[in-house]
């Protein structure tokens, strides 16, 4: 997966992301450590959601187009191993990327010198991996069903989706429709509630995250990550690969 010309694409996307905030910061000086905070984060969510969407979308469909998952599953690997490694190796990739990048924006907000922000920083970082953990999990269990460009597809309306919740809701009880207040209560149920988590920005930084919010994040997306690896391992089992 290294070799791949997305994760390259990912990689300058997300540097240059960081190189811009920089500048940007530098030109007003006011709101340097908040332009940086905001595009700092926002590059780390950028790069693990490329890597999660992209070769998530496409990696089991080029195993199976290639035959080259036989070769693995002809040894004594059963197909929900498989789906688990596959799934493992990008989510260690995705905290590759996520560590280098946290590291460089750690020193570029010189966080060593404020050691109470250290906290937030590092619950932001894993907010961030959880969201495209997740939406690893979805694109994977959609590409055994759909094709891949589909399978992309929906991830990337899962992400809008998870993000616009809130301002469905807002809409639905302002309407006072009752089907339309039905259909996002039941959304709510059927897509992860990522706008719960929007906390990459220079205020959650700052006065730190609230402990109910840390411990919705940990169970709720937890039981979300491990309810699609049984989907796709599901899945997986039941496709024809040959």
């Amino acid at each position: 997966m290294l070799r791949e010309k997305v994760f390259m694409i990912v990689v300058v996307i997300a540097g240059g992301l960081l190189a811009l905030s920089f500048l940007l910061g530098a030109l007003s000086f006011d709101e340097q450590r908040k332009i940086l905070t905001d595009f700092g984060f926002l590059a780390i969510q950028t790069a693990m959601l490329g890597i999660s969407l992209f070769l998530g979308s496409y990696l089991i469909s080029k195993e199976i187009e290639k035959q080259t998952c036989l070769l693995i599953l002809s040894r004594p690997i059963t197909r929900g191993q498989f789906i688990l490694g596959k799934m493992g190796g990008i989510l260690a990739l995705n905290t590759l990327v996520m560590g280098a990048l946290a590291v460089l924006l750690f020193a570029l907000l010189k966080l060593w010198n404020n050691s109470e922000q250290w906290l937030s920083f590092i619950q932001i970082c894993l907010s961030l991996w959880f969201e495209s953990a997740v939406l690893l999990g979805i694109v994977i269990g959609l590409s055994l069903i759909v094709r891949p460009v589909l399978a992309l597809a929906g991830g990337i309306m899962f992400f809008i989706l998870g993000h616009s919740l809130e301002d469905l809701t807002f809409f639905a009880n302002k309407s006072q429709e009752q089907t339309f207040i039905d259909v996002v209560k039941f959304l709510h149920w059927v897509s992860p509630n990522f706008y719960r988590m929007n906390w990459k920005s220079a205020y959650f930084l700052e006065n730190g995250l609230p402990s109910d919010g840390i411990l919705w994040m940990l169970s709720h997306m937890t039981g979300w990550l491990l309810l699609l690896i049984l989907i796709s391992q599901f899945l997986f089992k039941r496709k024809d690969i040959v």
